[in-house]
């Protein structure tokens, strides 16, 4: 799976860099507006947010194969789907560039093969060389989404049953434990889609979707309010600490006023399609909020779930896959069987009879 997912790192930007060569040589034969150039800028971002959705898979991959994580295998196989359809947009972003970003440069060729009174020469030239492979970039997308999605489903058969073995004497052990891995899932493309967003509002200014200082304010919110929610969600998890894994459900269910509230502004088209600053950047945006939405909606339910489960007591990360060592550190032996003991505790406790049991069991046989 590293290696297919490595392959497919390698192939496609190596495609992605001739694209922006073209790019970049096309725009060069033009003095472009504002406009034009935030919209030359923000395609230079998307071709840098597909190729990090390239490397991201790789990181994605061998992490779910370090952990034996059934459901990040499963979640990465939607991230590459995802990476298939904003492929597709891409392609659509491309058009614009040509037919729009252009429209009202002044026509100022470079290159001596390009005669100066035929505008659209560099268009048709560049079109020619980009178009190929644009379309086999989606092709060979397709090809590794197909080939990775059933690999993930025998690599998913064989860690559940691994997963099962360990988590099966308890079954809310279990299921709490792939509510966790799901969370933490979850988190992960959480981060990348809210880092791609806050890319994509660099050329705000250039664009026309706000003034310079309120678009400044806008990047710097997202970036540090976005890395505050997601380090605190993360390590929430991975300490199970149930208090402030509810004020990341908090947290989460308020930025949701904001990502609804930018989706809809994004979508509100003007009369005159002229003072329209999303015309050219409409369906990008609105491909990642809708799936922002979609994936913090679905967070919130699992941290919603996760938090049920440790206020009830069940705790796996921080009590299973420890070491005897690690378990007697905790130090529980002072506590008299009487007095009262946090969850925690007791879960640790009851996982230090079970790991003593099975010794008794082994010395038995």
């Amino acid at each position: 799976m590293v290696f297919t997912e490595s392959a497919q790192a390698i192939v496609v930007p190596i495609l992605e860099a001739f694209v922006v060569y073209y790019h970049v040589s096309f725009v060069s034969q033009y003095t472009l507006d504002n406009v034009g150039i935030g919209i030359s800028e923000a395609d230079l971002i998307y071709h840098a947010i597909f190729i990090l959705a390239l490397f991201f898979q790789v990181f994605l991959a061998a992490d779910a194969l370090w952990r034996r994580n059934s459901v990040q295998i499963i979640g990465l196989v939607v991230f590459n789907f995802l990476s298939l359809a904003y492929a597709g947009i891409q392609l659509y972003q491309h058009q614009i560039l040509e037919d729009q970003g252009t429209a009202n440069a002044d026509y100022n060729p470079k290159d001596l093969r390009f005669p100066k009174y035929d505008k659209d020469a560099p268009k048709i030239y560049y079109e020619g060389k980009m178009r190929p492979i644009e379309h086999s970039i989606i092709g060979l997308m397709a090809g590794f989404s197909v080939y990775l999605a059933i690999i993930s489903y025998l690599l998913s058969k064989e860690f559940g049953w691994e997963n099962y073995k360990t988590y099966s004497a308890d079954i809310k052990v279990r299921d709490a434990y792939m509510n966790l891995t799901i969370l933490q899932t979850l988190i992960k493309l959480d981060t990348f889609f809210i880092g791609s967003y806050a890319l994509q509002l660099i050329p705000s200014k250039n664009i026309g979707y706000a003034t310079e200082v309120l678009s400044l304010i806008e990047v710097v919110l997202v970036f540090v309010f976005g890395t505050a929610m997601l380090v605190m969600a993360w390590f929430s998890v991975v300490k199970e600490m149930k208090y402030l894994l509810l004020s990341v459900i908090n947290i989460y269910t308020l930025s949701l006023i904001y990502w609804v509230w930018r989706v809809i502004a994004v979508n509100i088209i003007p009369n005159n399609q002229s003072s329209d600053p999303y015309l050219f950047t409409r369906r990008f945006l609105t491909f990642f909020l809708t799936t922002i939405i979609a994936f913090v909606i679905i967070t919130i339910i699992y941290c919603i779930i996760c938090f049920r489960n440790m206020k009830r007591g069940t705790y796996v990360l921080t009590v299973f896959g420890k070491s005897e060592k690690e378990l007697e550190s905790k130090n529980l032996d002072y506590l008299d069987p009487s007095s009262p003991r946090s969850k925690r505790q007791s879960a640790i406790h009851q996982q230090r009879l079970r790991a003593q049991e099975r010794e008794s069991r082994i010395i038995l046989d």
